[in-house]
C-alpha cells in the first residue's frame, strides 16, 4: 500500500509539472513528464487526457483517441473526453464516430456551445444540413456571440436555398465582426441569388474596401 500511495502522489507531481511546462509552451516537455506520470499511475485519467490533448495539438489523433478510448473506459462520465474525442474523430472525417461522441459530450454537458457547434459540422459533413441547423441554433441559443456558428448557419440555409434566412445570419456576422470579409462576400452571393443584385454589389464593394482580392474578382460579376 506505501507503494501505491507513493505512485498516486509523484503521478500527481508529474501530472501537475507537465500542466506548467503546456502553460508556458514547452510541450516537449509536457508530454515527458505526462508519459511519466502514466508510467506511475495508467489509468490516472486526467494525465490521460493532457496526454491525448498534446497529442491532438501535434496532429497525432489517432494515438490521441487510443488514449481518449482508455479515458473512457476509465471514466465513462468524463465529459471532455468524449468531446475532444469527437472533435479527434471529426478532424480523421469520421463523421458518424464524432456524431455519436459529441451527443454523449451533449448528455453530460448540454450547455457546451462548441459541441453542438462540432456536432453541427459533422452532421453537415453527412449532408444533413436540417439537423446541423437545428444543432446551431441551440449552440447560438447557448452563446449569441458565437461568430462561427452565425456564419456556418448561413452557410448551411445558403446552400439550402434559404437565401433570406442566410442573409440574416450573414448580417449577424458583420455586426459582431465589422472587419469580416468572408461575410459580406457570402451575404453578397445569397443576396445575388435571392435576385438584390444592387444589394450584392454594395456588400462586394463593401469586402473590396476591406482589402479582399476575392472580392475584386467577383465585381464584375455582381457590380454589372
Amino acid at each position: 500500500m506505501p507503494n501505491l500511495f507513493y505512485a498516486q502522489n509523484q503521478a500527481s507531481v508529474y501530472y501537475h509539472n507537465a500542466l506548467a511546462d503546456e502553460k508556458k509552451g514547452d510541450l516537449k516537455a509536457a508530454m515527458e513528464g505526462i508519459n511519466k506520470s502514466l508510467e506511475l499511475v495508467p489509468t490516472f485519467d486526467s494525465a490521460l487526457y493532457l496526454r491525448a490533448s498534446l497529442k491532438c495539438a501535434d496532429g497525432n489523433f489517432r494515438p490521441a483517441i487510443k488514449d481518449l478510448d482508455k479515458l473512457i473506459r476509465v471514466n465513462r462520465s468524463y465529459f471532455d473526453a468524449w468531446y475532444l474525442r469527437g472533435w479527434a474523430k471529426g478532424q480523421l472525417k469520421d463523421f458518424a464516430g464524432s456524431i455519436w461522441d459529441l451527443s454523449k459530450a451533449i448528455e453530460l454537458n448540454k450547455t457546451y456551445a462548441k459541441a453542438w457547434y462540432n456536432r453541427a459540422l459533422a452532421k453537415a459533413f453527412l449532408e444533413e444540413y436540417k439537423d446541423a441547423i437545428a444543432d446551431l441554433d441551440k449552440a447560438l441559443e447557448i452563446n449569441p456571440t458565437y461568430i462561427q456558428a452565425w456564419y456556418s448557419r448561413g452557410y448551411w440555409k445558403d446552400i439550402s436555398g434559404d437565401y433570406s434566412g442566410a442573409i440574416v445570419d450573414y448580417m449577424k456576422v458583420v455586426e459582431l465582426d465589422p472587419q469580416n470579409r468572408e461575410a459580406y462576400i457570402a451575404m453578397a452571393t445569397a443576396k445575388y441569388l435571392k435576385g438584390d443584385h444592387e444589394g450584392a454589389c454594395t456588400d462586394i464593394k463593401t469586402a473590396i474596401d476591406l482589402g479582399s482580392l476575392l472580392a475584386q474578382e467577383l465585381k464584375d460579376k455582381f457590380c454589372k
